[in-house]
């Protein structure tokens, strides 16, 4: 109960208590709903939940937690207008003696984000091992997002302004660019084209 009481305690001296309590539910709801959760629930449903609350954490940290607690954010930019696909924003933008960062909000923000890929990843060596090819399932997905969330985050962290959204020399795995819908108007005017040709 001390140990409770004096977490409590330590968000209380948060710069932001409430978003920083939802960040840690955020990453802290799914784990534990992956180990109790089929007491009470079947696969299918535990495996919705799950992939819905992951899906929420993902974008509630890489846009509003973030932003708050380190003051940090990156997107993936789908115009490809610059020398990298991926954009970072970061305190280091902006002048010295601003908004300071609170170092409780730091520490708890970088810690949750690398252990839960981590204790993900020690989920999945689990299922490997009792051959739960269901769950292995589910546990990729949550490495997916948990991980490449923090890999933003620790991209963006090392970035430094005036490279143009390029992470420091690093590659990232870049998504692919499907031109918008040029292709698909593309598609219907072949499609168009054969349809008057097997008409006449």
């Amino acid at each position: 109960m001390d140990h409770v009481r004096g977490f409590y305690n330590t968000i209380l001296k948060s710069s932001h208590p409430i978003t920083l309590s939802l960040h840690m539910a955020g990453k802290a709801f799914p784990l534990v709903f992956y180990i109790l959760g089929d007491w009470f629930t079947g696969f299918t449903a535990q495996f919705i939940v799950i992939v819905l609350v992951l899906s929420f954490d993902f974008y509630f940290t890489k846009n509003i937690s973030g932003r708050k607690l380190v003051q940090l954010r990156w997107w993936y930019d789908s115009t490809v207008t610059r020398t990298s696909t991926f954009v970072f924003e970061s305190y280091k933008q902006y002048p010295a003696g601003g908004h300071v960062i609170n170092p409780i909000d730091s520490k708890l923000f970088w810690w949750s984000m690398y252990l839960t890929p981590a204790v993900w990843l020690v989920f999945g060596v689990l299922c490997l091992l009792r051959l739960k090819l269901f769950y292995l399932l589910l546990v990729a997905v949550a490495c997916s997002l948990t991980g490449w969330n923090t890999y933003g985050f620790r991209c963006c962290d090392k970035w430094e302004p005036g490279n143009d959204g390029v992470n420091g020399g690093e590659t990232w795995f870049q998504l692919p660019n499907f031109g918008g819908l040029e292709n698909i108007s593309r598609l219907a005017n072949i499609q168009s084209f054969f349809q008057r040709g097997t008409s006449t």
